[in-house]
């Protein structure tokens, strides 16, 4: 059963759909949390994001796929989240994602933790999180979830037209902030020179990572 009729039994309440619907896509919204929520949180958000898509399937319109209508559910739960812990602390309201990185303030732990001390992957993976948060996650949807130009622009909110510029400047951003973090050229030229590599590298291990945690192992 594909995902748009799933979406509709659940609104309709058949709760088994909802629940084939969650475990189809439970990971990859995991995923999108891992390393920029509290590992505590990262749960209660993916499930408020289900919730919402439930909530919301009216809005739906059927001219994208339900994973991109999740991860924009997704986007925006993330921000508000660190809107409302900004607030908490300092009484500052306002994110802005297109020029501001996440203050993932020990978030990131759970996923730098995947990753040995001078690996190219934790190398990547903290630099992603020195970039302004609409860049992170543009090149983490394009690079672990292999999602296209039409449906980036849908979550991030952007004209189709911009999401190849976007992307350019987003990867040279990334090495920039790599060339910043590491003094060993050495390990800076293996890095910049295959980015793309680091970064399926990096969704590799997450995969494999869940995956024992799933199994118990």
């Amino acid at each position: 059963m594909d995902d748009r009729t799933l979406l509709d039994a659940w609104r309709n309440g058949d709760a088994s759909a909802g629940q084939a619907l969650v475990s189809r896509h439970y990971e990859a919204v995991y995923r999108f949390f891992l390393g920029k929520a509290d590992p505590q949180a990262c749960e209660d958000l993916v499930q408020a994001t289900f919730e919402v898509l439930c909530r919301r399937a009216d809005d739906f319109r059927g001219d994208s796929t339900v994973r991109t209508f999740l991860f924009g559910i997704a986007r925006h739960k993330l921000l508000r989240y660190y809107e409302r812990k900004r607030i908490a602390r300092d009484r500052s309201a306002g994110f802005d994602p297109a020029v501001e990185p996440l203050p993932t303030e020990g978030a990131e732990r759970s996923i730098v933790s995947l990753f040995a001390a001078r690996d190219r992957e934790m190398l990547v993976v903290q630099a992603l999180r020195t970039m302004p948060f609409d860049d992170q996650v543009l090149l983490e949807l394009k690079d672990y979830e292999g999602l296209k130009a039409r449906e980036l622009a849908e979550i991030l909110e952007i004209p189709p037209g911009t999401v190849a510029s976007r992307l350019h400047r987003a990867r040279k951003r990334l090495a920039e902030a790599v060339r910043r973090l590491e003094a060993d050229p050495a390990l800076v030229e293996r890095t910049v020179t295959d980015l793309d590599g680091a970064m399926r590298a990096i969704r590799d291990r997450i995969l494999a990572a869940r995956a024992a945690e799933a199994g118990g192992g």
